[in-house]
């Protein structure tokens, strides 16, 4: 998303949403390697000073107020020209929001499992030449050719082993503790990723 569709430049703002991820925290430290600016938006503001450790240029809280309103403060008026959004409703309505005219903005998911609006006003939405993307990496991927399929694998592992992709420890489970398992997933505020591992026979 941020290399090879987005194509963010070094020196741009990158505004993006759920950064209390694994993902989120992994666009933070690409963006950190390769210059770019990020405004990371989270609901609270308790990983503040973790995302900044990570390299986060900006964090917003969006229980402060509307998105696209501290987007502007911290960037200026004109907005982000880039964004990345997996929440949808109405974080990714303010997200789109704070783009400005000529933004590209990606949406990769709906944890909410709702709809995202482009926003009430029609002088917004019509003004500019705004662009919003849905991104399915499957769909993607199915399109490139061998090389660049070759390419995409090559820079992976490039930055998996410089720390840049990868997740904090995993807490694993077994098959007859998916009660605890499921439990930990929703636990609010947790660290690493869930995961189920079957027991050899």
């Amino acid at each position: 998303m941020v290399h090879h569709i987005l194509a963010v430049p070094q020196g741009e703002w990158l505004l993006q949403s759920a950064v209390g991820s694994e993902l989120g925290r992994m666009i933070i430290k690409l963006a950190r390697r390769d210059g770019i600016r990020t405004v990371n938006v989270i609901r609270r503001h308790a990983s503040i000073a973790e995302l900044e450790q990570l390299g986060a240029d900006a964090v917003i809280a969006s229980e402060d107020g509307p998105i696209d309103e501290q987007a502007h403060r911290i960037v200026g008026p004109q907005g982000v020209k880039y964004a990345i959004d997996p929440v949808a409703v109405d974080t990714g309505t303010q997200i789109f929001q704070a783009l400005n005219d000529d933004g590209h903005m990606f949406v990769y998911s709906s944890l909410t499992g709702e709809q995202i609006r482009v926003g009430a006003d029609p002088c917004f939405i019509l003004a500019g030449n705004r662009t919003l993307e849905v991104y399915w990496l499957g769909y993607w991927i199915r399109g490139l050719g061998d090389t660049a399929k070759q390419n995409l694998f090559n820079d992976s592992v490039t930055l998996i082993r410089e720390g840049i992709l990868g997740t904090i420890s995993a807490h694993s489970f077994s098959l007859d503790e998916i009660g605890a398992a499921v439990k930990q997933a929703e636990t609010p505020g947790r660290h690493g990723e869930v995961l189920l591992v079957p027991t050899k026979p």
